[in-house]
């Protein structure tokens, strides 16, 4: 009798292993808008090293094979900073930047002022301070369909948007595929559920918020950090019993 395991199992590797390693590089002497845009890449990657001493400490394997392990990618995110009050005008340095982060800059500010808009300004709990823009999060092929994406992006967001009045995305596929627009609103009504998960809350035009200032993403998180010790846990039954 063959026994079927759960969908976990066919993870690529131990998802305890999972680091996120954050970059952002910026010039000394800012040009253009570097004063006033901070872009953030977030990798999501289980380490060579880390997963070589894994492998040597549960299994039998020769030092040829551990030298030949390699990082795994499991995702990638995209953050963008926007600093309100920097030096340049901040719907001009979003629009600067990428179509859908002009198009948030478009929903949640004044784009003549530079200030917020006004219907904005009055759903945040204390509207003064920088907005993050969550513009990109990307699976891997082999980690998607375990729900991996809200806990990596609430933990890069629970990092990220110090001093920031809210995170602001535009749920919809970020993997490069050619949509119809049926297509295109079934994939932003799916991610928007995935996303509301941490907290994100549709604000207007398609244009979803996480008030930085509330308390409940923070619980939210916690609820998906315990879903993701479970992920763990299942896996560790299944390949280490």
């Amino acid at each position: 009798m063959t026994t079927v395991l759960p969908e976990v199992v066919r993870m690529p590797a131990d998802p305890s292993l999972i680091r996120l390693v954050y970059h952002h590089e910026h010039p000394v002497e800012a040009y253009e808008f570097d004063d006033t845009l901070e872009v953030w890449t977030v990798m999501a990657r289980i380490d060579a090293d880390l997963l070589a001493e894994d492998m040597a400490a549960h299994s039998n394997v020769d030092q040829e094979t551990l030298d030949a392990v390699q990082d795994i990618t499991v995702g990638r995110m995209s953050f963008v900073r926007v600093r309100m009050h920097g030096p340049d005008h901040p719907f001009e340095a979003m629009d600067s930047h990428t179509g859908d982060v002009c198009r948030i800059g478009e929903t949640v500010l004044d784009v003549g002022t530079g200030q917020w808009d006004a219907a904005f300004e009055e759903t945040l709990a204390h509207p003064v301070g920088d907005l993050l823009v969550m513009d990109r999060v990307v699976l891997e092929p082999g980690w998607r369909g375990f729900s991996p994406g809200p806990v990596l992006a609430g933990a890069a967001i629970r990092r990220l948007p110090q001093d920031c009045v809210a995170v602001a995305c535009e749920p919809g596929s970020a993997d490069d595929r050619d949509l119809t627009k049926a297509q295109h609103c079934e994939a932003a009504a799916k991610l928007a559920g995935v996303w509301a998960r941490i907290g994100f809350e549709p604000f207007a035009d398609g244009v979803h918020i996480l008030d930085c200032h509330m308390q409940r993403p923070h619980d939210l998180l916690a609820e998906r950090q315990q879903e993701f010790t479970a992920l763990c846990r299942t896996w560790h039954t299944h390949h280490r019993p």
